[in-house]
């Protein structure tokens, strides 16, 4: 990712949101770990679309 990308990165949606929120809904607790493993990702990346899911919840309920 280049920086200019990265940049307006920072902030929005994870593009992998939608599709991680479908697979965690086979699951009783979202884990970063999971999300890992299952996309290749990292732990930072996976801990920001899981706060990213939760920001979501809190804002529908």
């Amino acid at each position: 990712m280049n920086h200019k990308n990265k940049e307006s990165y920072i902030g929005a949606d994870d593009p992998l949101l939608p599709q991680v929120f479908d697979y965690l809904n086979k699951f009783d607790f979202p884990v970063a770990y999971l999300i890992q493993r299952k996309f290749k990702i990292g732990f930072s990346r996976a801990e920001k679309i899981l706060r990213q899911i939760e920001a979501r919840r809190t804002i529908t309920k």
